[in-house]
């Protein structure tokens, strides 16, 4: 892109008003839930060098209710405007959900909406809460148009997505050169927008300073070159569907943090050789792995668009083995400057190192009357903590994200016998009366911890 191109970043905004959205989240009907949101996020647009629309599909209940009748109905509510997005709020609050749900047609259509528009930069975002149901295939038709030469990429919003579902829209959104964003519920649907509508407005005005410090990785896994914390650029245009290994060395206890950064646009073929093209997005994904090569930490996040835009992955490591990182796109070619930033941080569990998630072995020893702070989330989902008991103790859990579900389970340590185990969320209190050492096992299977990390206090008290 030419620093005196003027022209708006150009988004279509997919709305899913399928007859799934009449369901519940939680206490809330899927589609109030949606609304809220997508109003929320969309004044954000105000001001900024953007012009947007609203499409829809399944709204339609004047058309019987059957895959040949419902699935052509998808439609372009708005016409592209800038300004205060109360045109797309108006018509997105006129819907019903009803009917089925043409994701691939509805692509398609967005991207000849699109074409129309004079713009430096097209995004799609898709909301949705399931997965094509007329028979097309989203991933394919994501990955044509992403290739196409118009500088067309795809977002999708997943809102209460079964894990099978949220991984599908996962490929449709790295296929199209985009970025897949998780709302596993109501609460977190608004922030997700946000997020996204946030993607549009910083491509409007943004300039990189390039950074070079180019390390080639390994060919293989076993061949991971090691580094240490600090900047790296990968150093070579490393080719669509291989990847580049790096070997970190972390200690248990330990959070090992990677920022990947696009400093260039995408690679295409020139006459002598691949060259940067001027608007094509740039795409990098980052494997998170275990030394042997397994998928690990917070996944494979992948950073897509133009320069500057950056992603973050993570590993917490449980038994001192270190970590290994893989650089490459399944999808397209990763510029020689691609940009990754390591950083590792202490997150110990009480004095040192982090509690292990099983009963055998030596656990840390919570203070007398005192707390001791642990930390878990991505592969370090259960800590053991010691503790003395003489009679009725409670054990009290903290954790700094006050809405996770969490297991507490308290043993005594010389038998093995379980004395209680409770489910709870947030702040939590667990009465126990116990003559000796107990074995107190905290646990999380929030999937919400997947892409993150936290902190917990926890203290056994005497019980008056």
């Amino acid at each position: 892109m030419s620093p005196d191109d003027d022209r708006p970043i150009a988004t279509e905004f997919i709305l899913d008003a399928s007859g799934s959205m009449a369901g519940r989240a939680g206490d809330q009907v899927k589609m109030d839930v949606a609304m809220a949101a997508f109003e929320s996020a969309a004044v954000e647009l105000a001001g900024t060098n953007t012009v947007s629309a609203l499409r829809a599909y399944g709204f339609d209940s004047s058309l019987e209710w059957t895959e040949e009748a419902s699935c052509p109905n998808t439609e372009l509510l708005t016409t592209f405007s800038s300004g205060d997005a109360i045109e797309m709020i108006a018509a997105a609050r006129r819907l019903t959900p009803y009917g089925y749900t043409p994701i691939a047609e509805s692509l398609e259509a967005a991207a000849a909406d699109m074409m129309a528009v004079d713009a430096r930069e097209r995004l799609i975002v898709l909301i949705t809460d399931g997965v094509e149901t007329c028979g097309g295939d989203p991933a394919e038709v994501a990955a044509r148009l992403a290739g196409s030469g118009v500088n067309l990429s795809t977002y999708v919003v997943g809102f209460d997505l079964e894990p099978e579902q949220a991984e599908q829209m996962r490929e449709v959104a790295e296929a199209g050169g985009g970025r897949y964003l998780d709302a596993p519920d109501a609460a977190s649907l608004t922030e997700t927008l946000r997020e996204v509508v946030g993607v549009t407005v910083r491509k409007a005005e943004r300039e990189v300073e390039r950074c070079e410090n180019p390390v080639q990785g390994g060919l293989t896994v076993a061949d991971a070159v090691p580094i240490e914390p600090g900047l790296y650029t990968v150093g070579e245009l490393i080719p669509q569907g291989e990847y580049r290994y790096y070997r970190v060395a972390t200690q248990a206890g330990e959070l090992g943090v990677v920022r990947s950064l696009l400093q260039s646009w995408r690679y295409i073929d020139g006459d002598t050789g691949p060259v940067e093209s001027t608007v094509g997005s740039g795409a990098m994904t980052v494997r998170i792995l275990t030394p042997e090569g397994e998928r690990a930490g917070s996944g494979w996040p992948r950073a897509t668009g133009m320069p500057g835009d950056s992603e973050v992955g993570y590993f917490a490591d449980t038994n001192g083995r270190g970590f290994v990182i893989g650089l490459g796109d399944n999808y397209d070619r990763v510029a020689p400057d691609s940009l990754i930033e390591v950083d590792i941080e202490a997150v110990p569990d009480g004095a040192s190192g982090d509690a292990a998630g099983d009963l055998g072995g030596s656990h840390p020893s919570l203070p007398s009357n005192g707390a001791a702070t642990g930390h878990f989330g991505y592969d370090d989902l259960a800590d053991v903590w010691r503790a003395e008991a003489s009679g009725p103790v409670e054990v009290s859990v903290r954790p700094q994200v006050e809405d996770i579900r969490y297991r507490v389970e308290v043993f005594l340590e010389e038998s093995g016998r379980r004395l209680t185990r409770q489910v709870v969320t947030g702040p939590a209190t667990v009465p126990v009366t116990a003559e000796g050492p107990i074995l107190v096992r905290v646990e999380t299977r929030e999937p919400r911890l997947a892409p993150r990390f936290t902190a917990y206090e926890i203290a056994v008290r005497n019980r008056p």
